[in-house]
């Protein structure tokens, strides 16, 4: 007994062993058998088997009680706890085997206890309540509303005969809570709940702390409290039930029984706060606890079914809200072995089976796979089959399948299936009392129906009754309510089509109210906000009449706004990019609104918000510290902890490393690496929002002002000159020294044209086998099909430079100084991908070229230009050079000109009396330019290359002993690190998919620190390298000595303008795949 004592104490199932080996060897010693002993023994491995799931302790047990069963007649003292002891056993493996029999016997069991025990024998309410608890057993495997009266009624008595006093008075009062909460559940007697909350807080009120029962009581409060919050929707009863289960799970020992149980229930807590308020913390938490009560939970434990549907039910809510495909996929899984896990018949079946079927009829909207939605209105059709009338539940699972039925409807035009969603819709709301908190839910879902059906029929009274029905669906929901988003945009829609069919303008102005308030939402899904601001911005632009400037830019400003959550940094990298890829064209037409209305300020400040997100997102975790540090030390501890934990997580964030499936059929990521990564964005969230309360701090990190992306200390050399290319118009956005904006229209160019040039030029390059540095670069004939390059860069002159140039006043006679001027060109869209430096009229042979007017430079924004000149501005180190040169890298096609690159650069730097280091080949390890950057200000490459689209920060230089990653510079390189020259293959051209993101190794230079930087757009001859290199350092420090250099400029841009110049003059101005490639990037 001692060691039974003491696993009751620790929950070390290793006591539970020893009490064990105890008993049988007191039952095998005693040579006539002892029934008081073998119920002991038999009590001993029950509560093994409830702890180790194994079939062997149980059936053991059964034996055992058997036969201390048979050894006590009627009308001994002891009978009635043998047979309490014979029933245990027997619902046990019940709900492990799922054998009606077993159960069936152990109510005869329990009712024969009853009966042998009078009144007011101290044991009569113990035998009372096993009654019940096994009655209600079968109530929720058959349904059958006598057991659960019969529950109830044993429950009552059991109270009612127990002092307050008593020990096993909150046991009592426990159980009574919880069939009366089930009774609930079923008839929906609001009594009933309102009885289970005050027996259930009358329970934890009379049990002390530290009570080994005290968590079993605040689970089943928690569970009545969510039950209630869930009929009534009142926030406060959910905080309570949150509360009440998380105090459960604090207080249940690892390895106890029940723990997995208690996660599960918090889990379901959680999702609830989270599907009510949006913290995505909460979201995360509640998936986590069920991965975990699943973790702990055997197959063959009769809860699991339970446990893997709820696991699956918050993983389908992560994905309607953040999107992920494997969670859904992982969310389905768990469903699907929810259901095969479950016997017919059983109470919970039908809950399953609804919740596969709306997890499988989303897939359905994501894949289009049809089989997915036969298979989701199968299991929904099953579930409203399997679900009485009266069952509270009924409305939930008619309108799932309403909502199915109206999606097949859609898909096969079959007119009886939008009838049976409809019907099925309108019983989910005769069903549904009023003040249901899902009646909103319900009213939206048959508006949708009575919709689809309008637009089959052309029935303008179908469009009546959508407008209606999802009008009250909104009044309904309450203010701040997430639903209240999703709502809207449907009423918005609906009121968009009447306009259509009968032309009242109020419907319009109505639709764009709906429209606007959802996307200005705080709460809800940012994709459903962001579609929402984007319909705004359609009527707005469709129908004139509606529009003002004002009401315009309100629209387009939400979508900028809401921009940065759908490129979340809590995504892996992979989404951030997909998501990116959808960004670029939102961002030039918000820019072009800006434009028409001449809303300069406001457009540069647009296409800045709208360029390099994953960048900017980069680089916001490498921001400084020293303002917030001396203000707020202890803000800034936190955000530097999480900054240092994201960096560490951004790099493995593209969750690419795959587990042993914990789900059979699911192609599983590391979840914990992807959890880890969303909890780390999450927390970083918080803390931006704490910072931001404080005083001066309103504003940390948000998109800037334009006043705030000018230098402080010195203004730009020279105009930078957005081109902004929207299938409404092409404009360029020009930024003077002084910041006063103008722009100009380019007429001329239109994203069409702007794409076949681009796709003209990409095909020269290919037919020149530009793939990659080399010795001699084949080259292809030119196709007659295809524009020759000529042709291509004439466009880019008549149709983008010259107008610039001549609105900047740029294009006439060469100034009298020898000093071209300055220009930095930040292209949107196709325009990356092609060389604005090299436009001209090259089939004329006095005609004008770019070269002869302006010396050109890139910038991937406007901010990362205004970082290098004010850190410039700062500290203009002395030059000292780290070449490194790398001619026959392992793996790699040789570079020999790399040899006489670095000993050329050596020999200019030696005249100059400037400190070089230089390694080459074998000496050139990770290791050693590692050690070697921190004491240089200046870089040069001459390496192959390599960009990672997927992650920038991985995309590397090839050296002898392996990769040199952006990652690796951000962390070595010197905070005075000024200028790089990057003699590799194509460092300066990124994903022509995702333009506005640059990712290219030279932006990923800019990001590292370096003030200027010089890349190539394809890859250049082995032979061109050196001669352009010699070329460029001889004028980079002419100019540097010369003292002509103004704060903020490096004069890395018109080395490179006069090197490109001596290349071109020695092969040829036709050559342009020779002479263009070079660019130069920052300042």
């Amino acid at each position: 007994m001692d060691a039974h004592s003491r696993y009751e104490e620790t929950w070390d199932v290793a006591h539970l062993d020893t009490a064990v080996d105890h008993f049988q060897r007191a039952v095998d010693i005693e040579r006539k058998a002892d029934a008081v002993l073998l119920g002991w023994l038999g009590s001993c491995l029950s509560d093994r088997y409830e702890t180790s799931g194994s079939l062997d302790d149980l059936e053991r047990a059964l034996a055992v009680d058997q036969c201390a069963l048979k050894l006590v007649p009627e009308g001994h003292p002891d009978r009635v706890q043998c047979l309490n002891n014979m029933a245990s056993s027997l619902q046990k493996r019940f709900e492990r085997l799922g054998e009606l029999e077993d159960l069936g016997h152990a109510i005869v069991m329990r009712q024969r206890a009853v009966e042998l025990t009078p009144d007011e024998h101290p044991s009569k309410p113990a035998c009372l309540h096993g009654l019940g608890n096994s009655l209600q057993s079968r109530f929720e495997r058959l349904g059958e509303l006598d057991d659960l009266e019969q529950a109830i009624a044993a429950n009552q008595r059991a109270v009612k005969l127990t002092l307050d006093g008593h020990p096993s008075k909150p046991t009592l009062l426990n159980n009574l809570g919880s069939s009366l909460q089930r009774r609930f559940e079923r008839l929906d007697e609001l009594d009933d709940l309102e009885l289970a909350i005050a027996a259930q807080r009358r329970t934890v009120e009379l049990t002390p702390d530290g009570h080994p029962r005290k968590p079993i009581y605040l689970n089943n409060l928690g569970d009545t409290s969510h039950c209630r919050f869930e009929r009534f929707g009142e926030l406060d009863d959910l905080e309570h039930a949150i509360a009440a289960h998380r105090g459960a799970v604090e207080l249940t020992p690892d390895g106890h029984p029940s723990k997995a149980a208690r996660l599960s229930n918090l889990g379901g807590s959680l999702l609830r706060r989270f599907e009510r308020l949006g913290g995505l913390d909460d979201l995360e938490q509640a998936i986590a606890a069920q991965r975990h009560a699943n973790e702990l939970t055997p197959d063959e434990h009769p809860s699991k079914s339970t446990l893997l549907n709820n696991f699956g039910t918050s993983l389908q809510s992560r994905f309607e809200h953040l999107g992920e495909l494997d969670d859904l996929q992982q969310a389905i899984a768990a469903q699907w072995r929810a259901v095969a896990l479950t016997p017919d018949g059983h109470f919970d079946k039908p809950v399953f089976l609804d919740s596969l079927g709306g997890s499988l009829h989303i897939r359905f909207e994501r894949r289009g796979a049809l089989g997915d939605l036969e298979q989701a209105i199968a299991a929904q059709q099953c579930a409203v089959e399997l679900t009485l009338d009266g069952d509270p539940s009924k409305p939930l699972r008619l309108s799932n399948l309403g909502l199915s039925l109206q999606s097949r409807f859609e898909c096969l035009g079959e007119l009886e299936d939008i009838e049976q969603a409809i019907a099925a819709q309108q019983r989910a709301l005769t069903f549904a009392p009023n003040g249901h908190p899902n009646r909103s839910i319900w009213l939206n879902a048959l508006g949708i129906s009575f919709q689809s059906r309008f637009e089959h029929r052309g029935d303008i009274d179908d469009l009546e009754h959508a407008i209606a029905a999802k009008r009250s669906a909104v009044e309904l929901v309450p203010e701040g309510h997430p639903g209240k988003l999703i709502n809207l945009s449907n009423l918005g829609l609906a009121l968009c089509m009447r306009f259509e069919r009968l032309g009242e303008l109020s419907d319009l102005e109505e639709a764009l109210s709906c429209f606007m308030i959802a996307s200005g939402y705080l709460v809800g899904s940012s994709s459903t906000r962001l579609k929402a601001a984007r319909e705004a911005v359609w009527l707005l632009t469709k129908y004139p009449e509606l529009s003002t400037p004002g009401k315009l830019m309100s629209a387009y400003a939400l979508i900028i706004e809401i921009l940065p959550e759908i490129i979340w940094l809590g995504y892996s990298l992979k989404r951030r990019f997909e998501e990116s890829s959808t960004a670029g064209s939102l961002v030039t037409s918000a820019v072009h609104a800006a434009v028409g209305v001449n809303a300069l300020s406001q457009a540069a400040e647009w296409l800045e918000a709208g360029r390099s997100f994953i960048w900017s997102q980069i680089l916001s975790l490498r921001n400084p510290l020293d303002e917030l540090e001396e203000q707020h030390p202890a803000l800034a501890d936190r955000l530097r902890i999480v900054h240092d934990q994201l960096q560490s997580s951004a790099h493995t964030s593209s969750y690419s490393v795959t587990l042993q499936n914990t789900l059979p059929g699911v192609s599983q990521t590391s979840h914990d690496a992807a959890d880890r990564h969303r909890g780390l964005a999450i927390e970083y969230g918080q803390i931006l929002q704490d910072i931001r309360s404080e005083a001066g701090f309103e504003d940390y990190l948000r998109p800037k002002k334009l006043a705030a992306l000018l230098p402080v200390s010195t203004p730009f050399d020279g105009p930078v000159v957005f081109i902004n290319m929207d299938d409404k118009g092409c404009s360029a956005l020009v930024v003077p020294p002084n910041g006063s904006i103008t722009t100009l229209a380019l007429p001329e160019l239109t994203l069409e044209k702007a794409e076949a040039l681009r796709s003209h030029w990409q095909s020269y390059l290919h037919q020149h086998s530009v793939r990659e540095r080399a010795i001699v670069q084949q080259h292809r004939p030119h196709s007659k099909k295809q524009p020759g390059v000529a042709h291509v860069l004439s466009c880019i002159w008549r149709w983008i430079v010259q107008p610039v140039l001549q609105a900047l006043d740029l294009n006439g006679c060469r100034p009298k100084s020898d000093r071209l001027p300055h220009i930095t060109w930040c292209p949107t869209g196709p325009l990356t991908q092609l060389p604005l430096h090299a436009a001209g009229m090259y089939d004329q042979d006095s005609g004008p070229r770019i070269y002869d007017f302006v010396v050109s430079s890139y910038t991937p924004s406007l901010s990362a230009l205004t970082r290098a000149v004010d850190a410039n501005a700062k500290q203009r180190p002395h030059p000292s050079v780290l070449v490194v040169t790398q001619p026959d890298t392992p793996r790699l096609s040789p570079l020999p000109g790399t040899v006489v690159e670095g000993e050329r650069l050596q020999e200019v730097f030696s005249e100059s009396r400037i400190t070089c280091s230089a390694l080459n080949g074998e000496q050139a390890t990770t290791d050693a330019v590692r050690a070697f950057l921190d004491h240089h200000a200046w870089l040069h490459l001459a390496c192959h290359g390599s960009q990672d689209l997927t992650d920038p920060l991985q995309s590397a230089f090839a050296l002898h002993d392996g990769r040199l990653s952006l990652a690796d510079l951000m962390t070595t390189t010197a905070d005075n690190a000024e200028l790089a020259f990057l003699s590799a293959c194509q460092t300066a051209v990124g994903d022509e998919n995702i333009p506005e993101e640059s990712m290219h190794l030279a932006a990923g230079m800019l990001a590292v620190g370096y003030k200027g930087v010089v890349a190539t757009m394809w890859s250049i001859r082995d032979d061109d390298a050196p001669l352009v290199v010699e070329a460029y350092y001889k004028k980079l420090l002419e100019l540097r000595a010369s003292g002509t250099l103004g704060m903020g400029e490096t004069g890395a841009a018109y080395a490179l303008h006069e090197a490109t110049k001596c290349l071109r003059e020695k092969v040829g101005e036709k050559e342009f795949v020779r002479w263009a490639p070079f660019v130069h990037f920052g300042i």
